[in-house]
């Protein structure tokens, strides 16, 4: 599977076509799958981004927080809306399709041809003073139970099976990091269609 590399850049200037702030923002991706014969294969997928400019909070970069029982990729399951707000990042997503390496072993679970996946999923980011209106006049004050990240990076992990009845996915996703803060889901089960043979 080839390696595939997306960069992007976002610029606006304030006063042209309507734009109402300096806006610059730049992400560098990478995607590819590692197969590994009968064991599987892995995905990973990294991204790295960064707002150069000073700008109110949804212009800076917001994980995507999952708010629903499905599975949605490139989403953090237990992660509030707007709960850590950004301006450079550094993201990743593994995930491993074991291809049935140990449920193929097991008498009449064999039958089922169930897949097993373990995912682990994180992101590592800070803000800048420049766009912390606790430091910085003229920007939006946060919303309630936004943060500035700290030292350690936010990071989930699941276990899950794919295949069930031919179309059914389910992961059970842990929250590993950032257990201290209040309303939060520490895990939880997600659900999705799959069509996988």
């Amino acid at each position: 599977n080839t390696p595939v590399f997306t960069l992007s850049h976002t610029q606006a200037i304030q006063g042209v076509l309507g734009s109402t702030y300096n806006y610059s923002h730049t992400e560098l991706g990478f995607q590819k799958r590692f197969w590994f014969s009968a064991f599987g294969n892995v995905n990973v997928m990294l991204r790295v981004g960064k707002v150069w400019s000073k700008d109110p909070f949804p212009l800076l970069i917001i994980p995507n927080a999952n708010l629903s029982y499905t599975i949605q990729y490139e989403s953090y399951a237990n992660m509030n809306a707007t709960e850590f707000i950004n301006d450079q990042y550094l993201s990743w997503d593994l995930k491993y399709n074991m291809n049935g390496l140990l449920l193929n072993h097991i008498p009449l679970i064999q039958t089922l041809k169930l897949r097993e996946i373990i995912s682990l999923r994180g992101l590592y980011g800070s803000l800048t003073d420049r766009n912390d209106p606790a430091f910085s006049k003229g920007l939006f004050v946060f919303p309630a139970g936004s943060y500035r990240m700290g030292k350690e990076p936010y990071m989930e992990a699941g276990v899950g099976f794919q295949n069930i009845f031919k179309i059914l996915s389910i992961d059970y996703v842990w929250r590993m990091t950032y257990l201290n803060h209040p309303n939060i889901d520490k895990s939880g089960i997600r659900v999705s269609m799959d069509f996988t043979f």
